[in-house]
């Protein structure tokens, strides 16, 4: 089952991506219906893909927390290396710079036991939270930023520009979403590791 998820997370991917460079780099975006298609890949189909395919591929997992906390963390790694890329740093601003930083920080975090902890998980979780506010007053003051690379380049490469900076910003709010409920996930399950002792507790007791 696992095989036929990781096929269709391949092929979604491998389509999408061929597909938005073709148009590109090949078509005009004067035509409505290429526009169209072009911004549903960009603002949504490779994110989502990228960012919420673990809802499927952890099920079948061996240990499935250290999968979700492994795919969140290169989620957000892909994310966060596209972001820096697609502007100069130093049209990061404030919100960029914290979003980085922080986001650095949960990647870490997230490869650790340190959110099953009870101070741990309070923190991670409102860390994550931050970390959304981050990731949306970046996206707000940095989007109609392009590197030069880009921007400089011909009408495909300014175009590649573009759905860089689309994929990367979605991505970025995408994953926070993600981790929001990696969190929760992460909560019950330390709250059921909680009752399991209580129980073994009392076994031994008996």
């Amino acid at each position: 089952m696992r095989r036929i998820y990781l096929r269709n997370f391949a092929t979604i991917m491998v389509l999408g991506l061929a597909s938005a460079l073709f148009i590109m780099f090949n078509l005009s975006l004067d035509n409505i219906l290429t526009y169209i298609i072009l911004k549903v890949t960009s603002f949504g189909v490779i994110p989502i893909t990228l960012c919420f395919s673990w809802v499927w591929l952890w099920r079948d997992s061996k240990e499935p927390f250290k999968f979700l906390g492994l795919w969140n963390s290169g989620t957000m790694l892909i994310f966060l290396v596209m972001n820096v890329l697609r502007v100069r740093i130093e049209r990061l601003g404030g919100f960029g710079i914290l979003y980085a930083v922080l986001s650095l920080f949960l990647i870490v975090v997230s490869l650790t036991d340190w959110p099953y902890t009870k101070y741990g998980s309070f923190l991670t979780g409102a860390l994550i939270l931050l970390n959304v506010v981050f990731a949306f007053g970046m996206v707000m003051t940095t989007f109609e930023f392009i590197h030069p690379y880009f921007s400089l380049g011909s009408t495909g490469y300014q175009e590649l520009g573009m759905f860089i900076t689309e994929v990367s910003v979605m991505g970025a709010l995408l994953t926070a979403s993600s981790q929001l409920y990696w969190h929760e996930i992460l909560t019950k399950r330390r709250e059921q590791m909680i009752i399991e002792q209580l129980f073994a507790d009392l076994d031994a007791e008996d």
